[in-house]
């Protein structure tokens, strides 16, 4: 697959803003619903557990989206393939690590809305702020593939 200028490294940046979009988006419909008192909050024995629940699952999230990414890095740097099929391998690795992440996020977002317990918005803000930091760019993109700057302009 030839990929054109522009086309791959803005394909990814347009696929990780709408991601993170999706997140905003939600949990500004979740903390209006939760203000507006629209749903009843859960039981209190519930906020205990699912605090534990979403602690765990934001650990497993990032710590998931952390390993799981430099192990497919560390695949692709050592595989000796083509440009073309590094970017479509490191399209994927970035696509698992960012749902990973969304998922974390969500969760929280679920507690947040289910409890109305804020300490949930306030990790599902966390969760969504290190999602943002995990965007593409071009020097991200050139030092994870070791890239010269020729292969990193055909990829722009």
């Amino acid at each position: 697959m030839q990929y054109r200028k522009s086309g791959y490294l803005g394909s990814l940046r347009i696929m990780h803003l709408a991601l993170l979009a999706v997140q905003c988006v939600v949990l500004g419909i979740a903390l209006y619903m939760v203000v507006q008192k629209k749903i009843p909050p859960a039981e209190k024995s519930l906020d205990k557990i699912l605090q534990i629940a979403a602690l765990a699952v934001a650990f497993a999230g990032v710590y998931g989206a952390t390993v799981i990414i430099k192990k497919k890095l560390g695949v692709i740097n050592t595989s000796g393939n083509k440009l073309e099929e590094k970017a479509g391998q490191y399209r994927m690795a970035s696509r698992i690590q960012w749902v990973l992440l969304e998922c974390a996020s969500f969760f929280s977002i679920a507690c947040f809305l289910l409890t109305g317990n804020y300490a949930f918005g306030a990790l599902a803000v966390a969760l969504i702020v290190f999602f943002a930091l995990q965007a593409p760019t071009r020097l991200k993109m050139m030092l994870q593939l070791r890239l010269n700057e020729q292969e990193a302009d055909s990829l722009q």
